[in-house]
């Protein structure tokens, strides 16, 4: 990371499409302040950016995402209204959102995968979308956001 720049730390640990939502609006409003971003993917999360995974996110049904029973009236519209915004353009989806992030902020903006949670998941860093930079411990994650505020997103 940049010395001196304005540091933002995301832990990443839901698989929900309207939770990626959150990851990429903060992110990318960080990255646009100037500020470099760190994303540290644990727990279903870290299966939500498997190479199968993260492309159909924004795209399939509710089945492929997680909530409490009660929010699933909600997830359905969710998803609709966000199908119907990517389908006519308004929006793009996550995973190519996500790359123009990558592309556009280059080392500004690192996704890190969890090791322990690699290792329960069963996941290596070749099952991993392209956008995810290396799998990388809590210990790396904190060093390079040492000093600035950290997103629980789960």
């Amino acid at each position: 990371m940049s010395e001196g720049k304005r540091k933002l730390g995301i832990v990443f640990a839901s698989g929900a499409s309207n939770r990626i939502c959150c990851l990429i609006i903060y992110g990318a409003t960080a990255l646009a302040m100037g500020y470099d971003v760190r994303v540290h993917l644990v727990n279903e999360g870290l299966v939500a950016f498997k190479k199968e995974v993260l492309p159909r996110l924004s795209t399939d049904d509710v089945d492929l995402t997680t909530f409490p029973q009660y929010f699933k009236p909600y997830v359905e519209t969710y998803l609709k209204n966000l199908k119907e915004s990517i389908s006519s353009g308004k929006v793009k989806d996550w995973y190519s959102w996500i790359k123009e992030l990558k592309d556009l902020y280059k080392d500004s903006f690192k996704i890190y995968a969890c090791p322990p949670a690699a290792q329960f998941y069963n996941v290596k860093k070749e099952d991993l979308a392209d956008v995810v930079d290396d799998i990388k411990g809590a210990e790396a994650f904190l060093d390079e956001v040492y000093g600035g505020p950290i997103l629980y997103i789960g």
